[in-house]
């Protein structure tokens, strides 16, 4: 009875993901962040060096010969910039709860193992993957349980002494009840036995949006200040 009552909990879970998002893409471009949107990538340039930097930390200088599981892997962009750091399409592999990012994935990539599969159900055997990434996946599930069923899973087939690289914001959206925000202390309790780095960045988007437009120069120096940032990257080591 149990086990059907969490089925029934995932489904609906699901149903409600796929809806928010059916309507997002319908949204007005000013509500949808496109490719070109300063802000959205002045972002992801900034989170990119502190990736790097934290990896250098851990004396990792290239991901060649690392197995690779991007959760929530939208269009593939992600594992596609990874091939610059030595990753290598057969070893990378990513999952969507989405069927058109996916398409769109194996079309630009085809040589990368692309899924349409639910994160709390991850298509892959215990402890195969040396690195895996969960970025802006947990916010949107609103279930405390599935959330917690998400991370197990990641875990699960993350190897030992393997890698997940976690990154999402910490604050509610006042403005949007369809995502919750997720704290340092939630992390710590999402991601059991395992040695947890954070990095504090992504410049608060009302500001960054404002700087991006005026000043590349005033958005990167604005994003070295703690408190203005809402996200953290955290990269967790399986013990």
């Amino acid at each position: 009875m149990e086990m059907t009552r969490e089925v029934l909990d995932l489904e609906k879970e699901v149903r409600r993901i796929r809806t928010v998002f059916a309507q997002r893409k319908e949204a007005p471009v000013s509500e949808w962040i496109p490719h070109l949107n300063l802000y959205g990538r002045y972002a992801y340039y900034d989170r990119t060096a502190v990736l790097i930097h934290a990896l250098r930390q851990l004396n990792v200088s290239s991901l060649e010969g690392m197995k690779i599981l991007d959760v929530g892997c939208g269009g593939g962009t992600l594992l596609r910039y990874l091939f610059d750091f030595g990753a290598k399409p057969r070893t990378c592999f990513g999952i969507d709860l989405l069927e058109d990012p996916v398409r769109s994935a194996k079309e630009l990539s085809p040589n990368v193992g692309f899924y349409l599969a639910n994160a709390a159900r991850l298509p892959f055997s215990d402890e195969c993957f040396d690195l895996v990434f969960q970025s802006m996946v947990l916010t949107s599930v609103l279930d405390a349980k599935i959330k917690q069923t998400i991370a197990s899973e990641m875990l699960r087939v993350l190897r030992r002494r393997g890698r997940l690289v976690w990154y999402d914001f910490m604050f509610d959206n006042p403005r949007n009840k369809n995502v919750k925000g997720i704290g340092r202390s939630e992390i710590q309790e999402l991601l059991p036995g395992c040695t947890l780095r954070f990095w504090r960045l992504t410049l608060a988007p009302p500001i960054g949006r404002i700087l991006g437009a005026v000043s590349p120069f005033l958005f990167h120096l604005f994003s070295r200040v703690p408190f203005l940032c809402t996200h953290y990257l955290c990269i967790a080591e399986k013990l």
